[in-house]
């Protein structure tokens, strides 16, 4: 999950806090990857809908696991990956072990973890609109799991291609965006340098403009 802090301060960004964010690039790629792969299996096979439910459910407990060891990538606290990372599992868990597993039981699940998801990535990025330069990417991919979610929450008629489609493409989507961003946080601290520097630079002009005066 692409965790971010709706209610974080990202005035507060450090160096440190940069760096921190931009050693987790890799987990980001690597659960990009997976992501595709899940969402083009899940496309390419024709299920049943157990078989569906147990994927799903492995896919979502990797993905908890590697949030909660990761951190959100917008340098807020590891408080958000954590909940986060154990929504995910919990989510995974009870497709799992739901009693008699229906396509309704795992749409009303997927598509509560997509609106929860969908929600936190949409705040957090127009939070962090002004600091975070990816914070466009994040914000695409909370509308589309906002608008996936609705639609699997919404139609209590859902035909299994409907909802394997629905999820496989979402968890394509997902994956291409970590991927994107996986490489757009590698880089963050070069960027961060050079926003840095060229706030310094305009103050110093400003200071000499004043001296002048």
């Amino acid at each position: 999950m692409l965790v971010t802090n709706p209610f974080s301060d990202l005035r507060s960004w450090t160096r440190g806090h940069v760096e921190q964010v931009s050693r987790g690039w890799w987990a980001l790629l690597l659960m990009g990857l997976v992501s595709l792969v899940a969402g083009g299996i899940i496309i390419a096979n024709d299920w049943t809908i157990s078989d569906l439910a147990v994927f799903i459910s492995v896919l979502l407990i990797i993905e908890g696991v590697f949030t909660l060891v990761g951190s959100p990538i917008d340098g807020s606290a590891r408080t958000w990956s954590i909940v986060a990372g154990l929504v995910e599992i919990g989510t995974g868990i009870a497709i799992w072990v739901w009693p008699g597993q229906t396509l309704l039981v795992v749409a009303f699940f997927i598509g509560w973890l997509l609106l929860f998801r969908g929600i936190m990535a949409t705040a957090g990025s127009i939070a962090a609109r002004h600091l975070m330069p990816y914070w466009g990417w994040i914000l695409a991919l909370g509308i589309v799991e906002v608008l996936v979610a609705f639609y699997l929450l919404s139609r209590p008629a859902l035909t299994l291609v409907a909802a394997v489609l629905a999820i496989g493409l979402v968890a394509m989507f997902y994956g291409v965006m970590e991927i994107v961003l996986a490489f757009e946080v590698k880089h963050l601290p070069r960027r961060f340098d050079e926003l840095t520097l060229g706030v310094g630079n305009g103050r110093t002009s400003q200071s000499r403009e004043r001296a002048s005066a």
